[in-house]
C-alpha cells in the first residue's frame, strides 16, 4: 500500500483519490478484518509522509479519549489500543473546542499555558483532527505526534489528515454497519 501515497509533494487534493484506494474494497467487502488492515495501512502511510513518531485513532468515550488504532515508528509504540487519558487532559479535546489549533509545531512551548500534563512535555510536535461520521457525529479524533519540534509540518498536512480522518470515519461506520458514503466531503 505504500506506493498510494509515493509523492512527498503531493498537493492535498491528490490524496483523496489515494486514500479511495485503500478503502474503497474494505468499504465494498464490508470485511472486519480488511477495514482494520486497512486502516493500519492507512496509518502507516500517512504517519510515514508526515514524518511522525506515532499516529492513532482516538475514541471519546464517557469523557475519555481511548486509544483504538496506532502505527508508530517504534515498537512497542508509547501508547497502546485501549489506554486511556480524560478528555479534559487531552490535546484532543482542545482541539475539539477550539481551545487550541490542528497543528502545533512544539507542544513543549505551549504545554503549560495551555493547561497540559506533565506526560506532554518533551513532545515535539502535534497534529490532529476531528474524526464525524458523514451525519455529523463526533467518533473521536486523529492525531500524530513527533518527539521533535516539526517545522516541517504545516496546513497542507492538516488538509491531508482531514482527507484520512474522513476515510478512517468510513471505514469505522462500515465495520459498525451504518451507511457509508465513498465520496470525500468535508
Amino acid at each position: 500500500m505504500r506506493t498510494i501515497f509515493d509523492s512527498e509533494s503531493e498537493n492535498p487534493e491528490g490524496w483523496e483519490t489515494r486514500i479511495a484506494a485503500i478503502t474503497a474494497d474494505a468499504v465494498a467487502n464490508a470485511d472486519a478484518g480488511l477495514i482494520e488492515r486497512c486502516i493500519g495501512s492507512l496509518l502507516r502511510v500517512v504517519r510515514e509522509q508526515l514524518n511522525l513518531e506515532v499516529l492513532f485513532v482516538g475514541e471519546f468515550v464517557n469523557a475519555n479519549r481511548v486509544f483504538r488504532h496506532i502505527d508508530s515508528k517504534t515498537a512497542p509504540a508509547i501508547v497502546q489500543p485501549g489506554q486511556f487519558h480524560p478528555l479534559d487532559e487531552t490535546i484532543c479535546q482542545r482541539i475539539i473546542d477550539g481551545r487550541m489549533d490542528c497543528l502545533v509545531p512544539d507542544i513543549t512551548r505551549v504545554r503549560i499555558a495551555n493547561g497540559l500534563p506533565d506526560y506532554y512535555d518533551g513532545m515535539g510536535a502535534h497534529i490532529g483532527v476531528p474524526v464525524r461520521f458523514t451525519d455529523g457525529t463526533l467518533y473521536g479524533v486523529l492525531c500524530g505526534f513527533s518527539f521533535e519540534p516539526g517545522a516541517d509540518l504545516e496546513e497542507r498536512d492538516v488538509k491531508r489528515l482531514e482527507m484520512a480522518a474522513d476515510a478512517i470515519a468510513q471505514l469505522l461506520a462500515q465495520a459498525e454497519g451504518h451507511e457509508v458514503r465513498l465520496s470525500h466531503t468535508r
